[in-house]
């Protein structure tokens, strides 16, 4: 599973958007931009998509919030991101109304991104420190971070 969300730190920052695998914590991709749309919401997970293949993977499930780049609120209506995940053969998992917590290994890292993002020339350099670091929630006995951990869950056939 894949959590993806659109956050922005300030009205002075950029919209950005991260794409998250869920069992490593590894931040696969992300991107900042003016605004946050349906269509960037499309192309910057289709990049997370593009670098899942690369390894022999495919992205099965999507967690998101029910934002309206993510999400239709009009019944039997789909979003364009829905409509490109039915494409795929991707399942959408909303997130409950009013409920983070379900987006909480994402919203986890957003914290870090407020933290230290302004530290580094560009969102790919602060990526790259945030696979890099060790990770509490990984194996923490041999200080595990995203990236070694993505290495090590992959499937033999990936390797």
């Amino acid at each position: 599973m894949v959590h993806g969300d659109w956050h922005r730190t300030s009205l002075e920052h950029p919209h950005a958007i991260i794409w998250l695998d869920d069992a490593t914590r590894y931040a696969i991709t992300g991107a900042e931009f003016e605004n946050a749309t349906a269509e960037h919401s499309i192309n910057t997970f289709q990049t997370a998509e593009k670098i899942a293949n690369e390894y022999n993977c495919h992205i099965r499930e999507v967690n998101t919030d029910r934002g309206v780049q993510f999400y239709s609120s009009h019944p039997n209506s789909k979003s364009q991101f829905e409509q490109h995940l039915i494409e795929n053969n991707t399942r959408f998992i909303p997130s409950g109304k009013s409920n983070p917590q379900t987006n909480g290994k994402l919203e986890r890292l957003w914290y870090e991104y407020d933290k230290h993002r302004w530290r580094y020339p560009t969102l790919q350099h602060f990526l790259d420190y945030y696979n890099d670091r060790i990770h509490g929630s990984l194996w923490l006995e041999i200080g595990e971070t995203p990236r070694e951990a993505l290495i090590r869950k992959l499937p033999p056939k990936a390797l």
